[in-house]
């Protein structure tokens, strides 16, 4: 019995031999069904991962925030805090 590594290895050799899987095998003395087995699962070992994360820095937002309340009065801030723009139209 081979061990994974040694598996993995004659998978290698063979992509870099030229044979076909039929010929490698008769020099490898292994069944061709067997060897499949070993390149399938060295394949997906090697698979790229489907997901890739992605990082996004922060964005520094400066905004003018103004509210309007329906008397006519209105109130002019800056920044994006959105504590205080609940406290202001609470306040009408």
């Amino acid at each position: 019995m081979r061990t994974s590594e040694e598996k993995m290895l004659a998978v290698e050799a063979w992509r870099t031999s030229g044979l076909s899987q039929n010929e490698y095998c008769k020099t490898l003395g292994v069944k061709r069904t067997t060897f499949a087995n070993w390149v399938s699962r060295n394949r997906r070992k090697q698979a790229v991962p489907n997901f890739v994360r992605v990082t996004i820095p922060p964005v520094a937002i400066s905004t003018a925030v103004e509210v309007i309340y329906p008397n006519g009065v209105i109130i002019k801030a800056s920044g994006n805090d959105l504590k205080m723009l609940s406290h202001l139209i609470k306040l009408y």
